[in-house]
């Protein structure tokens, strides 16, 4: 009696384990062959790598898109997040966000971020700077800002929030020594009056539309204050009363969002500004290979997207934008070829940024610095046309992969 209690024991476990690995194997076969083009394109872009830190950034990509290519993510996600939301947590996942009173998530951190690396980025900021200035330009470094402006008051001091002002402060400091203009976004954000809920997605890490508006105009009127020149005479496309909006209520839900599940973070509204302007433009989508002509809303904003995606999961209201953020790309002012040209080393932080800004020059050339592996930044740079150069950079993103040009 006893052995045959035993058996039975073993039985059950063995049946367990086959029964385990078997589901396994059915979700790893089954995500194979749902993502087989993600992991065909992974495969692609290993044999691209050059150097270390294109393996380093291919390893990331790598690890985000194994983690998002699983069959049913979002429905455990969700499950998750229920859940935490159910236990009152203000901490997701050990920390890797943080929640305040009114529902904003922040990036979340257990160590410091390092220092040591700024000055070889300043130093090459430098020699761009040097560059610019040899063929008659001018170059701007624009840091905007992220949630924690100054530090959220809403949060535990206690809570390890990944905050990168320090590194952010550093930086500034060292491009002003080496007499580079630097247009440092946080302040100018923080003294416009609004929220922060107004000026950032709860459940994302981008300012909205409405901020940037306000970073543009402050940016226009920099450029002017430093170069001497009048990029809109008649305060036209810089005054807010001259824009349009519309509001999708309850649409969006961020990267962090998404991470975190619906259930945990909510959902934002998202308000869409453009200006009122009969200008003709075409944009050129190097990284598809697409081109769009026509007035403002037809050449440089895509409604039409919202309602392509089948779930909220889907739905990348930033997108409207120029697709928020493309490799290469070109607007050309058809309207006004008399402009200055301007080439914008950037992230995604400067999308709309760059819309409001196409009435004012003939020309804007964009390059995502840190996803272009097939594009020397260097010889990039060398090879435009511009009266002016803006290196945008997300605090967050202040590493090898934003300067990686004119190094010693």
């Amino acid at each position: 009696m006893m052995r045959s209690s035993k058996n039975y024991f073993f039985i059950k476990k063995f049946v367990f384990a086959v029964l385990f690995f078997a589901l396994i194997l059915f979700f790893c076969v089954g995500d194979f062959i749902v993502f087989s083009k993600d992991y065909k394109y992974l495969g692609h872009t290993f044999k691209k790598i050059k150097t270390v830190d294109e393996i380093k950034a291919w390893t990331a990509n790598a690890d985000s898109t194994i983690a998002s290519s699983v069959i049913g993510k979002m429905n455990f996600i969700e499950l998750y997040g229920y859940i935490q939301k159910l236990m009152g947590k203000r901490e997701f996942n050990n920390f890797s966000y943080i929640k305040d009173d009114n529902n904003m998530l922040y990036y979340g951190s257990v160590t410091d971020l390092e220092t040591n690396d700024l000055d070889k980025y300043a130093n090459n900021v430098k020699r761009l700077n040097d560059y610019v200035e040899s063929k008659g330009g001018h170059l701007l470094i624009v840091i905007p800002p992220t949630k924690v402006l100054y530090g959220p008051a809403d949060l535990n001091k206690d809570w390890p929030i990944n905050d990168p002002n320090n590194r952010t402060d550093m930086l500034m400091s060292m491009l002003q020594q080496r007499g580079v203009d630097a247009f440092d976004l946080r302040y100018c954000i923080a003294n416009t009056g609004l929220s922060l809920e107004k000026l950032f997605f709860k459940t994302d890490h981008h300012w909205t539309p409405l901020a940037s508006f306000y970073a543009f105009k402050a940016i226009i009127e920099k450029m002017d204050t430093l170069y001497d020149i009048d990029l809109d005479p008649k305060d036209y496309y810089t005054d807010f009363s001259n824009y349009k909006s519309y509001t999708y209520k309850n649409s969006f839900l961020g990267s962090t969002g998404e991470n975190a599940g619906a259930a945990y973070s909510g959902m934002d509204d998202y308000t869409f500004y453009w200006p009122e302007c009969d200008m003709n433009f075409v944009w050129y989508d190097y990284e598809h290979d697409e081109v769009q002509r026509g007035k403002l809303t037809e050449a440089l904003l895509y409604s039409t997207r919202i309602n392509e995606a089948d779930t909220v999961y889907d739905t990348n209201m930033g997108s409207v934008y120029l697709r928020e953020i493309v490799d290469n790309e070109r607007i050309v002012n058809k309207s006004n070829p008399d402009a200055p040209k301007l080439t914008v080393l950037r992230d995604s932080y400067f999308t709309p940024i760059a819309v409001f800004m196409a009435p004012m020059f003939s020309q804007i050339d964009m390059l995502w610095t840190r996803n272009a592996s097939d594009i020397d930044m260097e010889d990039y740079i060398k090879e435009e046309d511009f009266d002016y150069v803006i290196l945008e950079v997300y605090p967050y993103n202040l590493d090898e992969l934003s300067f990686d040009f004119f190094n010693e």
